[in-house]
């Protein structure tokens, strides 16, 4: 059984990085069945998954993706930390068992995750959130947010960021006011979160 679950990663793998020149859309699909044949939990579909992610395989069923996420080439997904293993042999500690932490990631519905970003252990980023390219994720990001920097800040709202690309645009009154009022919401959930 494990020699068939490696050819399959071997296989699929190897079609995933071909595929993005032929059909990147077919990409996404093939990631999507690959992921949930082992173990991670996928909400509907993502909207894009690069053929330049590298998924951690510790457990795959520690991988959380929302509905419609994008995530972008050179994205890191990580649910293990080893380090500890490393770095306590210079402290003088020898363990039976090799020491790290495991822990699942999430991303929400509708996040968008820029190139070259890295999702540490743990992190759980909220729907609609835009991890800024580069940036080093970890820890709970609230819905809404744009994150950016090592280590990842929230920075903005991402009502606010689209009332402002969208000015101007065909967009109605009716949606700028929505998007405002969105913005001000999201900023007073922040708000109440930092002084919590």
């Amino acid at each position: 059984m494990k020699v068939f679950r490696l050819l399959k990663k071997a296989v699929v793998l190897s079609l995933i990085r071909l595929g993005w020149f032929i059909k990147p859309g077919l990409v996404t699909r093939l990631y999507v069945w690959f992921l949930r044949s082992e173990g991670a939990q996928i909400e509907d579909r993502p909207n894009y998954l690069s053929a330049k992610i590298w998924f951690d395989g510790t457990d795959y069923s520690l991988i959380r993706l929302g509905k419609g996420c994008t995530i972008s080439s050179n994205v890191r997904i990580l649910t293990h930390d080893w380090a500890i293993h490393t770095v306590a042999k210079e402290l003088g500690l020898k363990f039976d068992k090799p020491q790290g932490r495991i822990k699942p990631i999430s991303i929400g519905r509708h996040a968008f995750i820029g190139t070259g970003s890295i999702i540490m252990p743990g992190a759980d980023i909220g729907a609609g959130c835009i991890v800024g390219a580069g940036a080093v994720v970890r820890g709970a990001i609230p819905p809404l947010s744009i994150v950016v920097g090592n280590p990842g800040q929230v920075v903005g709202s991402v009502a606010e960021y689209v009332e402002r690309a969208t000015r101007g645009a065909g967009v109605g009154p009716v949606e700028q006011a929505a998007l405002k009022q969105a913005a001000l919401a999201h900023a007073a959930a922040l708000a109440g979160a930092r002084a919590g």
